[in-house]
This record gives C-alpha cells, structure tokens and sequence, in this order.
C-alpha cells in the first residue's frame, strides 16, 4: 500500500508492506515525484512505532483524579458536555482547539470547523511554532504563505543559499538534488554559525552570529544597488515599495555587517556577487524563522526581488517544513484568518452557505498567546500535539495545563500532555487512516490505509465528526468528501484534482500544479510583490544557545524513542574553543547550562563546530526546554528556540 512519510515535511513517497493487519516493513516507492526511491533511516522504519507497547486503545476518563476506561458514547458526550457548560459560565472564548502538523489536510480542515462551530476562533496548530514567520512573510510579499520553486528544481539553480538550515540532518532525501546541482556547476552558500554537514560541500559557508542575519542581507542588498547589481527592469515591472527599502538599506554598510555578523567583509562581498547572479534558489529553515524571524525573512526575500529571482525555474523560495503536513496545517488552522480568506463579514457568510452556521469575526488566540499568561481561557481541545514535551520554559506550560478546568487530548500515545487531561481519545495512526498531506514544496498526496488501528481507536476525522453531531452538527467523517469541501472554502486548494493527488507520479501542487509560481505575476492583490523594509536590532555579545535536529531523531522524539533500536543517544553541549579557556573547561566536563527559564547538568562537547559566542545542542530531549526563554516574533509569536541567552559553568 502506498504512503506518505509521517516524519518531514518532504513527504517521501513510502510503500508498506502488511501481513495479519501489520506493517511489516517499508520500501521506498520510486515512482513519488520529489523522493524518487529514496527514504532516510528514520522513513525506513517509521512503521515500527506503529505497534509500540503504549499505543493508545481505548477512551479514558478522569474519575477521582485517575484516568480510567470508557466508551466512545460517553466520551464523545462528556466532551462536549464539559465544553459547553464552560462556555456558558465564561462565554465561547472561554475554549481553545490546537492541533499538531501530524494529521492530515481533511483533519486539519475538520478540526477548525468544529472550533468555530462552537463559537470561538481560538485555532491554532503547531506550524505557530516553527514556520509561522516564513509563511507571514511570504503571504505579505509574494501572496502566498508557502515556498515558491520544487525541491526538484534545485538541480537548475547556478546558485542556491540555504540559510539556518542542516539538510542532511532535516531534510537528508533532498541532498540528492543539492549533489545533482553540485554535478550541474551551481554554487551553495550556508548561511549558519555551525558547521553542518553541508559546509563539507559548501563553495561559501558565512557563519553569522545569531540574530545577526538582518544586518547582512540589508547589506548586500545596499551593496547590489550601489553596485548596479540589481534587474531594474524586474524590480520596475513586478514590485512595488523599492524606493522605500533603497533609503532603508542605505545606512547599512559592509561594514557595520561584518561589525555585527563576524563576518569577513570579503565574504559578504562574495556572497553579494552570488546572489545577484540569473538562478539563484533562496532557501531556509527554522534558524532563521526561530531567531530573527518574520522580519529577518522580510529582509531575505528582498534579495530574490532587487535580482529578478522570482518566477523562473531554478530560481525563487524554497522553506524546509519540519513535519509532513505543516504546510497544510498552517494553510487551515490559524485564530486571526479564515480557512478562505481575511476574518471578515464577507468570508464568514461565504463559509456559512457551506457550513450550515455562521463563523464568529473576532481574532482567536494562538497557542503562545493562550499558554503564556492568558487567564481567559478554561477549556482546550488538543489533537496529535504534546506541547508539555515541546514548548519553552516547561514549567509555565505545565502550571497553564494544571489551571484548566477542563483538557481533551486526542493522540495515539500517552504523552506528557495527555496525563494533564480529562479526557484521552485514542487516534488512529498515519497508516490506519487515510488523507491527503501537504508537503514544503506545496506538493499534496494521499495516504492510504494500510491497517486497522489497534483496539477501538478510530481515526481523527471519525472522532471529529462524531463530536460534532453531539454538539447538534452533522459534519462528515469521509476524507474523500471533506477534501472536496475544503477545495470550496480554501481557494490555493481549489484546482486540485483527487485522482491527481493520489497518483504519485503526478505534480499535484497547489495552486495550479506549477513547478515553480510567479512567471507573469505574483498572488498579491496587485499582481506585484513588495519590498518590506525592516532594520536590525543589535544584541548582547554573551553565550547563546541555539538548538538543532541530529539525523537519527525528529522533533521531541515521541514516535524515535518507541522505534525498538533508536532510543538513546549522547546528549552534549557543543562549545567552541575559546569560550571553554574562558569557562575553565575540558572536553567532557560536566557543566551546568543555565538561562532565566531554568538549568540543566550536561557533558561539554570542545569543537570548532561552533563559533565562539554560542553553544548549540540537540533540541530533541525535553530537558532543552526547560532552558529555552520564551522570547518571541512580534508579528507571529513563534518562539525563538535558535535564541536563548546562557550561561555555562563547571
């Protein structure tokens, strides 16, 4: 049976092998568009956690304090029950439904509509906390929260820059395109103040200071129009609001950049002459999204603009999702924007001639807005997201789940947030359901059922839908039709053709299947992209802690740590040098790691890895998080994980 990965968001195409409802092992299927026959260690085995130990069977209820077994009527009934009378004690706000980037479009969709079937705009999943920043961005200036170019483009790029991002760690399937471009003569530049895997083959590796990147990409865009480096012709034609960033980016010079990034002004130079090249990919990852964020992506994307690198092939955006459906997640599921469009009088009666009921027009609360200090809400509803193991500063996380007055979690695993709940509905996994996903080069495909899921488990649209009728609604639970109804309401779905998506060999990326977007205009209201200026902000020179992905673990490590075999590996601070002389330290002391959230005992690992000036680790224990400060993006409130102020100690 053929299927999507359920780990990053390049969505590898997967074929499962089943014997006696069991996946028994995978294949990958050489047919998919962008994998081509290739999956990653951790794809090869992702089936395995499939029939974990703790899989979730059956409903529980918290009774006296313990959770205990129950029925699905009663669940279903309890659930809607206690959210109701909460709303009536404190009014429809008073709820909040999140949701992880792990279920599938039809889910995501479904998830939505009955949140604001029950009155409140409180939505949100956990593309807030990754790539948020990337698809504000993009959605202000080319028109669409979404990369521009496929990941099977690369190969046609002369240049591609991947700024804050470890291919061969995230995203390792797509190295076969970075080689083919590497074959093809194409230059790669890594913006990272570490030494990844991809510096190895790297022609220019800048390694910046952290929240440092606004400061040389507005240089080198200076740089470019002092030096007539610039496609006037494109910038005239198809932007607006030049003139506007040519007086801001005039007062940043080469040198204050290198002042501020570290960086040799030879290097930046160097890289300002790549960038202003025909064909050139700008790429990135949650480095950049998670320190300086929308407004260091702002500033980005207006290289691409000043050198006509929009709307050809090999040549454009390209962001590194994290999970396979967070693309499709942040599309559907945000508090302050309806599936269809602005929160307005004119969407919300459109999506009532498709719902049965009007949607209420007032700004919901995203998930940092809710945990970090919001005493509004009393009720949440959490699907396929663990944010105990997850979020910053876990101790606000923890005291904010134990003041609700009423939590559902619906998961296929007894996670850390799942102990804090009410009420616990067992899903069903990846390949016990179907759906379609949506993967980072905009490319959606189905999964198809492989196998039951275990014990009276259902999946998470069967769930929805049946909470739904309890509340007096009647919402469907087939995910062919509810792709069908989310074609109506979200428009960059609407050409999609089922049978297209289901068919591997086929490019089935929204909007209109284009490789890459933009040829004669962009998605903007005008037609026109627009140059955003932003300035940079200068800070402290202290130890920074940014955190990062290793190739054999993936995100909290939910699903890796219940993959017989992979659980266990070596947790180290990476510490350049010149900070462990300072500290006193040796390679293999133990140190004591500390921000103003909290502190943590860990082994120093001495390396050159890393520049003086940060200490990095691997963000996949929960123990990081008790570290990491819950700073965010002003725009978007995604944390910055690739930012927190440290110190280190013997």
């Amino acid at each position: 049976m053929k299927s999507i990965c359920p780990f990053c968001g390049v969505g590898c195409g997967l074929e499962l092998m089943t014997a006696n409802n069991v996946v028994v092992s995978v294949k990958p299927d050489p047919e998919h568009v962008v994998s081509r026959g290739h999956i990653c260690g951790k794809g090869s085995v992702a089936h395995e956690a499939l029939t974990a130990w703790d899989r979730l069977y059956y409903p529980l209820k918290k009774v006296k304090g313990q959770l205990e077994r129950t029925s699905w009527d009663d669940s279903i009934k309890y659930t809607i029950e206690s959210i109701k009378n909460i709303q009536k004690k404190y009014g429809n706000d008073s709820v909040a439904f999140y949701g992880g980037c792990q279920n599938s479009l039809e889910e995501g969709y479904l998830f939505q509509k009955l949140a604001r079937a029950l009155g409140t705009n409180n939505v949100d999943s956990c593309a807030r906390v990754c790539h948020d920043p990337s698809a504000k961005a993009l959605k202000q200036i080319v028109g669409i929260g979404a990369g521009s170019n496929s990941a099977t483009e690369i190969p046609k790029a002369k240049v591609v820059v991947v700024a804050g991002e470890s291919i061969t760690d995230s995203h390792p399937v797509l190295i076969q395109y970075f080689l083919a471009a590497k074959k093809n003569g194409a230059k790669i530049i890594l913006i990272d103040p570490r030494t990844t895997r991809l510096a190895g083959f790297a022609d220019l590796h800048l390694k910046v200071k952290p929240m440092s990147d606004i400061f040389l990409f507005n240089a080198v865009g200076n740089y470019l129009i002092q030096n007539s480096m610039i496609k006037q012709d494109f910038i005239d034609s198809r932007t607006e609001g030049y003139e506007e960033y040519k007086e801001n980016v005039s007062k940043y010079t080469i040198e204050l950049a290198a002042e501020q990034t570290g960086l040799a002004e030879k290097d930046i130079i160097t890289f300002a002459k790549y960038v202003s090249e025909d064909r050139v990919i700008f790429s990135w990852g949650l480095g950049l999204t998670q320190s300086t964020g929308t407004k260091g992506i702002k500033s980005y994307l207006s290289l691409p603009l000043l050198t006509g690198n929009f709307g050809k092939e090999g040549a454009g955006a390209i962001v590194y999702r994290g999970q396979t459906n967070v693309q499709g997640s942040g599309d559907l599921i945000k508090p302050d924007v309806f599936p269809n469009g602005e929160m307005n009088d004119a969407n919300s009666e459109a999506l009532s001639r498709i719902w049965g009921f009007k949607p209420p027009i007032c700004k919901g609360s995203s998930i940092p807005e809710t945990f970090y200090g919001s005493k509004k809400i009393k009720a949440l509803f959490i699907m396929g997201y663990n944010p105990v193991r997850t979020l910053p500063d876990r101790d606000k996380v923890k005291e904010f789940l134990g003041s609700l007055e009423f939590l559902v979690v619906q998961d296929i695993f007894m996670t850390d947030t799942a102990g804090y709940a009410d009420v616990v509905l067992p899903a069903a996994a990846w390949a016990e359901k179907e759906g379609s996903v949506s993967s980072l080069d905009r490319l959606v495909k189905w999964r198809f059922k492989a196998v039951d899921p275990p014990g009276i488990a259902r999946p998470d649209y069967e769930i929805l839908s049946d909470l739904a009728k309890a509340a007096g609604y009647n919402f469907s639970a087939n995910p062919k039709e509810l792709f069908e109804e989310m074609k109506k309401v979200a428009t960059v779905y609407s050409h999609l053709n089922i049978e297209d998506v289901m068919d591997y060999t086929k490019d089935s990326r929204y909007p209109n299947g284009e490789l890459h977007l933009y040829e004669e205009k962009f998605a903007t209201k005008s037609g026109k992209a627009k140059f955003v200026p932003v300035d940079a902000e200068k800070h402290n020179d202290g130890l920074i802690l940014v955190t990062g992905r290793t190739v054999t673990r993936y995100n909290s490590d939910e699903v890796v740590n219940r993959i017989p075999g992979m659980q266990g590996y070596n947790l180290k601070l990476w510490i350049n040098p010149v900070d462990a002389k300072n500290i006193g330290i040796e390679d293999g002391t133990m140190v004591k790691l500390k921000s103003k959230s909290g502190e943590m005992d860990i082994t120093a690992k001495i390396t050159d890895d890393v520049i003086p000036g940060v200490v990095f680790t691997y963000m996949h224990n929960p123990r990081i998080n008790d570290i990491v400060s819950p700073e965010f993006d002003e725009e978007t409130h995604t944390p910055k994980y690739k930012y927190t102020p440290v110190t280190v100690t013997k």
